[in-house]
């Protein structure tokens, strides 16, 4: 075996092996070699041709073999192992092991080592040990205890083929090939692609793809940066790509589909343009505002909020100024009551704003002692009266009319997440314990989870949204439902009074109803916020690490801004900055919408 310090070479092929540091590839945990080629290392030249050869066949699933050559580079022995260890774990796990049989192979002791494991491995039917005669001579140096096993000698004119039926290859002129159903075009960047579909082209008396075959896109050239979901499950021969987007444009990009043990497929070049040009802020009749910073619509849809660095400042219906309060931190919370807004920062300051103007900035008082006052929770009931729950456990009750913020309880396990029913108030502990309160008294308890991002009333049910899974109560019956979020791990969310708006790690994000039904699937850049949804999840506002805003439509993102954007509830408008003014529009007119509907404007 050729290694360090040894005179032979051995190769075996594996299923999904991965990488080392040094570009070499290590058996795949729990995996199977597809074949695994015992040699001596002056055969090195046959073994690498076998090797050649067979990596150029498919499988009976169609995949691609792995085939292990210890001195290659893709796939040899990782740098810095145990050699011995190695092989001890690969010739197992192997499927085949093909012995090249030469005078010099019988001499190296390695190489006897893995002859007579192979034998110990090979079943009674036989077919897992598989003798290559390379040298005729050695025929005479066969070991008795394998000499019972037929050999395949190379001196025959289609050996090649025989070794291939024998370690259940085929040949790769019937792999599936690939194609696109449609030619890709019309990308802009930050703007989601229309569905991609991949078709797999399945040759005569050839298996079907296996059941869990996938399909993976690319694009060429890399600048490009195409995102989204980038693998996706065959079903039915079938792959769709339905939230792939440009994050870079480019004159012309490819975008190339490949699968193992398939042809690939490349579509025709395309260009990816450049983002959309805002829309005209001079129109006759068209409101901006000389605003900048964050806008936040109150809930009749016309006034606004805008949040400049820490200041809040009221811009109503009719697109006068009114009245501004000072925040002392970030911003940590947004809350919506029927009327008015709400927003609370790090140290405890809570802004209520009337769209008539009036705002009022109250300080909740810190527990004596307490090195920090964050709300945990925000939160309306039905009188437009605001609950600030803290970490520290105490829950607010203030109004805008004045008066001292009114101490309503005592959550020992502090705030996460709160909100007001009929009778008194739900609160999300920091125990993951979710408590309703009457009166001030604690009643009913449940267990949720650790991590409780957000609650709201939809309907008749309260819904609280954690990291792992979402939870519908019923306030009057006390029965609650659980189930497992429907992507991955949350680390956003956007709760309404129909429907709530959450995004895991990835970018990957639904939106769902009452019933846990999701209206509508997206995809997103990583870390991105929804921060405004209307028609039913049909229109979203996402906020992305950078600072940009997209409108995502449908599904799809289809206007991305440098600058803040808000949206109304009932989607009618949408306020856009351009860092120094708000315009504010109808959405048809942010790209992709079609005519704009100004029947309710």
């Amino acid at each position: 075996m050729t290694t360090a310090g040894h005179d032979a070479a051995t190769t075996s092929a594996g299923h999904g092996a991965p990488t080392t540091a040094g570009g070499v590839t290590a058996p795949p945990a729990g995996g199977q070699w597809d074949v695994f080629i015992s040699y001596a290392r002056e055969d090195y030249i046959q073994a690498k041709d076998l090797h050649d050869a067979l990596s150029g066949c498919v499988t009976a699933e169609g995949g691609a073999p792995k085939i292990y050559l210890d001195v290659s580079r893709t796939s040899g022995t990782p740098l810095g192992v145990d050699w011995q260890s190695f092989l001890e774990e690969a010739l197992p796990g192997s499927r085949h092991v093909v012995a090249l049989y030469s005078q010099t192979y019988f001499d190296k002791p390695v190489c006897q080592w893995e002859l007579h494991e192979a034998y110990k491995l090979n079943p009674p039917e036989g077919g897992r040990l598989i003798p290559l005669l390379i040298d005729p001579g050695a025929a005479a140096k066969v070991p008795y205890i394998v000499n019972r096993i037929n050999w395949i000698p190379t001196t025959r004119p289609h050996w090649i083929e025989e070794v291939r039926r024998a370690v259940g290859l085929r040949t790769a002129g019937t792999r599936t090939t690939l194609r696109f159903d449609a030619q890709a075009g019309g990308a802009v960047v930050g703007h989601t692609l229309a569905p991609v579909t991949v078709t797999g082209s399945v040759p005569d008396g050839t298996p079907q793809w296996p059941a869990d075959a996938a399909v993976t896109l690319s694009a060429e050239p890399a600048g490009a940066r195409l995102t989204g979901t980038l693998t996706v499950p065959v079903v039915g021969n079938t792959a769709v790509f339905a939230d792939l987007a440009f994050r870079g444009d480019a004159a012309e990009v490819r975008l190339v589909a490949s699968a193992p043990g398939c042809e690939p497929a490349t579509t025709a070049p395309f260009p990816v343009g450049a983002p959309d040009e805002p829309p005209a802020w001079n129109e006759p009749g068209r409101p901006a505002l000389a605003a900048r910073g964050r806008p936040v619509f109150f809930p009749d849809g016309r006034a606004l909020a805008v949040l400049d660095g820490r200041t809040l400042s009221v811009h109503t219906a009719a697109h006068e100024s009114g009245g501004t309060a000072e925040l002392r931190e970030r911003p940590r919370l947004w809350a919506r009551g029927r009327r008015l807004i709400a927003v609370a920062d790090w140290s405890g300051r809570v802004v209520l704003a009337d769209p008539d103007g009036r705002v009022r900035a109250v300080d909740l008082p810190a527990r004596r002692g307490a090195r920090f006052n964050v709300p945990g929770a925000l939160a309306f009931d039905a009188d437009d009266t605001v609950y600030a729950g803290l970490w520290g456990g105490t829950v607010w009750r203030l109004t805008l009319d004045g008066g001292a913020p009114e101490r309503v309880l005592e959550h020992r396990s502090g705030v996460q997440v709160l909100t007001a029913v009929s009778d008194g108030l739900l609160v999300g502990g920091l125990d993951g314990g979710l408590t309703r309160y009457t009166g001030g008294r604690a009643g009913a308890e449940h267990v949720l989870e650790p991590m409780l991002l957000a609650m709201a009333r939809v309907r008749d049910f309260v819904l609280v949204v954690g990291e792992r899974r979402i939870h519908r109560l019923d306030p009057a019956g006390g029965r609650l439902l659980q189930v497992s979020q429907p992507i991955g791990a949350i680390t956003a969310t956007l709760p309404g009074e129909e429907l709530t708006a959450i995004v895991d790690a990835g970018g990957h994000g639904v939106c769902f109803d009452a019933e846990l039904a999701v209206r509508v699937g997206f995809h997103t850049v990583p870390g991105a916020r929804p921060v405004a949804a209307a028609r039913d999840g049909r229109l979203l506002v996402l906020a992305h690490p950078d600072g940009s805003h997209a409108l995502v439509r449908d599904g799809r993102t289809t206007y991305v801004s440098k600058h803040p954007m808000a949206l109304s509830a009932d989607g009618l408008r949408v306020a856009v900055s351009d860092g120094e003014r708000i315009l504010i529009v109808p959405p048809e007119e942010l790209g992709g919408g079609g005519p704009a509907r100004r029947e309710r404007a």
